[in-house]
């Protein structure tokens, strides 16, 4: 007999798992990594449980990510934790999201978009 896996993603669950490990921590900032598609939880509605329990951030590895989060209509504060070079890091740094540290073989400076006035430049 073929049987299908399913998994159910209890996201009231995922909320209530972020806003005790806020109570847990205080004061403390957390972010809440939905990375790989929310660890195959799904990344924009892991994302939204998250910051709906208190997340005051949200990690993922790509640019790709970060920016699927704001198209989405994410506005928490995003960290893209691995740059890889040729990503759309001036998007990102338009969309308000934060690079991680330069690494060998980037420009030597913070992704800024050309010729945009009052556009932060990246934090990293």
């Amino acid at each position: 007999m073929d049987a299908s896996a399913e998994t159910l993603i209890d996201l009231d669950a995922v909320k209530g798992n972020v806003a005790a490990l806020r109570r847990h921590v205080g004061g403390a900032a957390v972010m809440a990594v939905v990375k790989s598609d929310g660890y195959g939880h799904g990344m924009i509605p892991a994302a939204r449980a998250a910051v709906a329990g208190g997340a005051s951030w949200l990690g993922v590895v790509t640019v790709a990510e970060a920016l699927a989060l704001r198209g989405a209509g994410v506005s928490a504060p995003v960290l893209c934790l691995m740059g890889v070079p040729g990503s759309a890091h001036e998007e990102a740094v338009r969309q308000g999201v934060d690079l991680p540290p330069e690494r060998r073989g980037w420009s030597g400076r913070s992704p800024r978009p050309r010729g945009r006035r009052g556009v932060r430049p990246a934090c990293t």
